[in-house]
């Protein structure tokens, strides 16, 4: 669900992501993990060519990742925990918020 702030968090997090996009690249990609006080993410700058690589970590990008956790788990007892941010040259955006379940604990071996 949407907290208050998702739309103007999901903004400022955008134009990071353009301020490191290169004139010469077509899109960057941002995926990651975060919960409760911690992200992680990596970003991919990609050309028109298909080409892909890493790009520069934006530490502004994960404080507002955080946020938008922040915000979102106001809203949903159960929030989203990784995402995918894609943000074209043009600045159009796709966001993808969704909730990865952490893998179960291994069955003890009885002897």
């Amino acid at each position: 669900m949407r907290g208050p702030e998702h739309d103007e968090i999901v903004k400022s997090m955008v134009e990071l992501l353009l301020s490191a996009l290169p004139d010469d690249r077509a899109r960057i990609v941002a995926t990651g993990e975060t919960d409760l006080g911690h992200s992680t993410s990596s970003l991919s700058v990609i050309g028109s060519d298909g080409s892909v690589t890493a790009a520069t970590p934006i530490p502004d990008f994960d404080l507002a990742l955080i946020k938008l956790w922040d915000d979102t788990a106001v809203a949903d007892a159960e929030p989203w925990n990784t995402y995918t941010l894609t943000v074209e040259q043009d600045g159009t955006s796709a966001l993808d918020l969704s909730y990865v379940s952490p893998d179960p604990e291994p069955d003890a071996l009885i002897v």
